[in-house]
């Protein structure tokens, strides 16, 4: 016995049993062959996922919309691949609100098509890495008296400090954001 590819043509490969699954396959065998005749045959459930290869059967693409998209609504999308270039389709956004831009579509076993991926940007921001503390003079306060027995001026000062946090070093970081 050989194998036979998805297109029903031989693949010229060899199959091999254990003595276990040959006698569990003629047990079946057996079985339908005592069975009744007249029953219905084996039946099997339609596809989920589309056939590649069957026309227009693919079921992930890059496409792109302009404007804003917010999570769960649709937006028109154009597919860009070069087979499918300037056709439109609708499409699902289940994740979340974005910009315009380039995404990937899928299609589901009902053919509508689902936002599954989208482009992110990055940023780049200087953050603080570390901080040092150091008093600084806010404010001087002046008092005076005068003398009247010797006619003299005591004049006294008072400096007012506060804290203040110096920026001792910084560090770049790059980190995603939806656009």
């Amino acid at each position: 016995m050989t194998v036979q590819r998805p297109d029903g043509r031989n693949s010229g490969q060899r199959v091999s049993f254990t003595r276990q699954g040959a006698d569990r396959i003629a047990r079946v065998v057996r079985t339908v062959e005592a069975g009744d005749k007249k029953g219905n045959g084996l039946t099997f459930s339609p596809r989920l996922r589309p056939i590649p290869q069957a026309g227009d059967s693919d079921i992930f693409r890059i496409a792109a919309f302009t404007g804003t998209w917010d999570v769960d609504s649709t937006a028109t999308i154009e597919f860009i691949d070069p087979v499918h270039s300037n056709a439109t389709a609708t499409a699902i956004n289940y994740f979340c609100g974005i910009a315009g831009g380039e995404v990937g579509v899928a299609k589901n076993a009902s053919n509508v098509w689902h936002l599954v991926s989208w482009e992110m940007e990055t940023a780049t921001a200087v953050v603080v890495s570390s901080t040092a503390t150091t008093a600084v003079l806010q404010s001087v306060t002046v008092g005076a008296t005068q003398s009247t027995a010797d006619c003299s001026i005591n004049v006294v000062t008072t400096n007012n400090t506060t804290e203040l946090k110096i920026i001792v070093s910084t560090a770049t970081v790059t980190y995603l954001r939806l656009p």
